[in-house]
């Protein structure tokens, strides 16, 4: 999409209104305000713009450069992030962070322990990921690991079928997944290029959610098992109406 001259006013609506939905988080829903992920960072943007082989519009990168979507395992801190001790916990080296979340969590014998990370230190990716905010280090751990995922880190159904879904019913993408969506789709005709999705029904498995037609500017409903729809709003639109509908 060409640069316009509404464009700085397109951008301070979507940083407008999205300091209205997590203000909205934090006071009404903690565990969602907990899933999100950090800013995108730079790099992650240009490498996405050499992908799709065009500049993201700036209220896209705008928004992502607010939060990289949510975090994969989003409820494991949110059941104890009230605890005592838990901000202490967070300054303590990985493997007495996972020790503290058993300890406070499992209760007894229900879940395996937690691995040790010395084990996975010749793994690729082993200092990077000590470098992470910690349900990516979790969850990392887990990933390059054969033991299963703890309900204690990923909370129970109810709550994980509510988390990160306050965008009209879904939630934002992190952009590697984005991208992973969009090239799949256009690769089967499915997609003109110009669409990057940026919501989904289910972030981490989507299904169904919502993308921005870089050429229009306007936000559309896209589904796997539904013909897309193009939409009439733009991306501050979009989350003026998700604003509003959260109250």
């Amino acid at each position: 999409m060409m640069p316009s001259e509404d464009e700085p006013d397109e951008v301070a609506a979507v940083v407008t209104a999205w300091g209205r939905i997590e203000k909205w988080l934090k006071a009404h829903a903690p565990m969602s305000h907990t899933a999100l992920r950090p800013p995108a960072t730079s790099g992650q943007l240009e490498a996405a713009e050499q992908e799709t082989g065009f500049a993201l519009p700036a209220e896209l990168k705008a928004l992502w450069l607010l939060h990289d979507g949510t975090h994969e395992m989003p409820a494991h801190l949110a059941a104890f992030g009230f605890m005592v001790g838990y901000q202490e916990m967070l300054a303590l080296p990985l493997p007495l962070r996972l020790r503290w979340l058993w300890d406070m969590g499992a209760g007894g014998a229900l879940y395996p322990e937690p691995p040790d990370p010395a084990a996975f230190e010749r793994e690729p990716g082993y200092a990077e990921m000590l470098g992470q905010d910690l349900p990516e280090q979790i969850l990392w751990l887990w990933e390059h690991s054969d033991l299963p995922l703890p309900a204690l880190l990923v909370g129970d159904e109810e709550a994980e079928e509510d988390l990160n879904t306050f965008l009209h019913g879904e939630g934002l993408l992190r952009i590697d997944r984005a991208m992973s969506l969009r090239s799949m789709m256009v690769s089967t005709g499915e997609w003109p290029g110009a669409w990057v999705p940026f919501t989904a029904d289910n972030p981490d498995d989507p299904y169904a959610g919502s993308f921005l037609d870089t050429g229009t500017g306007m936000v559309g409903r896209w589904g796997l098992m539904d013909v897309p729809s193009p939409g009439e709003e733009t991306l501050a639109g979009f989350l003026v109406s998700a604003a509003d509908a959260l109250g």
